[in-house]
């Protein structure tokens, strides 16, 4: 099986070459995009099978990481794999890559997808307006505070009311897609750029852009729940593992999730300071 990771990334830069190097098999090819905010990685850029692409800057909670996303997506299309998965430079495996082949060969698509809006994902999500070009994590920043107003301000007078999709669907980021799903959501988004311009202006689309393009084609009845593991318990979340989550991968297949019931091939996150997990993970769970 031939299989394209797609990978944003933006620091960790020695943990990203581990996540490569736990992946890179024969069948595998990596399209990474950096963030173009902060430097290039030097230690990884040898590997034939890697592919850089063209880089823009992605401002958390706005288009721009989606942008990203369809654009690894565009590139990872011209060379035709069976599945592509999309992950963070901060993922890993936590079992062994024949877990991952198996789950594939079984078919479907791993991506999580619910119908309507959510507590945690309210309408205002997409019914308001939202900028692109700020930290909006960074409330000290002036530039932060005048969006932030400019967006308070517009949503008073202005909100979105004709929606061009016939149902909103919801789910996480990360997913593992097939060839022919990939091309049909490629294929929709160029035919349908009233719909990319909708989202363009939402709030976190990578959670209901591709979501609601299957949740209204036929490939919402292929879906099953993804294929990776995030802890949401700890604040800022998502936490950073530690060692008690390598005992419980160790413990379990199967998890219970906002979305259902899966079994995870890729947990996240990781940093540069936790290759003692890294270590116990490929000691204890991909021996």
């Amino acid at each position: 099986m031939k299989i394209a990771y797609l990978i944003t990334a933006y620091n960790n830069y020695e943990h990203l070459n581990k996540l490569i190097n736990a992946l890179d098999e024969n069948n595998a090819s990596f399209f990474i995009h950096i963030d173009k905010k902060v430097e290039m990685p030097e230690n990884i850029q040898e590997n034939k099978k890697i592919k850089f692409i063209k880089r823009i800057k992605v401002w958390w909670g706005g288009w721009s990481h989606m942008q990203a996303i369809l654009n690894l997506m565009t590139e990872a299309a011209k060379y035709k794999s069976d599945y592509y998965i999309l992950l963070s430079g901060t993922d890993y495996p936590i079992r062994q890559n024949s877990f991952l082949y198996n789950k594939l060969n079984e078919g479907g698509e791993y991506i999580n997808i619910l119908k309507g809006f959510q507590t945690h994902k309210p309408e205002n999500r997409i019914k308001k307006y939202y900028f692109d070009c700020f930290d909006r994590r960074n409330e000290n920043s002036f530039k932060t505070k005048i969006f932030l107003f400019l967006e308070k301000f517009k949503s008073k007078i202005m909100t979105k009311k004709n929606y061009p999709f016939k149902e909103i669907y919801h789910g996480s980021t990360w997913w593992a897609l097939s060839q022919n799903c990939v091309s049909y959501t490629l294929e929709y988004i160029k035919n349908n750029p009233e719909y990319v311009n909708f989202f363009k202006t939402s709030w976190c689309p990578e959670e209901s852009f591709i979501q609601t393009i299957l949740g209204n084609s036929k490939y919402l009845s292929e879906c099953k729940n993804n294929l990776t593991f995030t802890d949401w318990s700890g604040i800022p979340a998502p936490v950073v593992l530690r060692e008690e989550h390598i005992d419980l991968f160790k413990n379990r297949l199967e998890f219970d999730g906002s979305y259902g019931k899966y079994t995870p091939f890729f947990a996240r996150k990781f940093s540069d300071n936790k290759n003692n997990l890294i270590e116990r993970i490929e000691k204890d769970l991909r021996y």
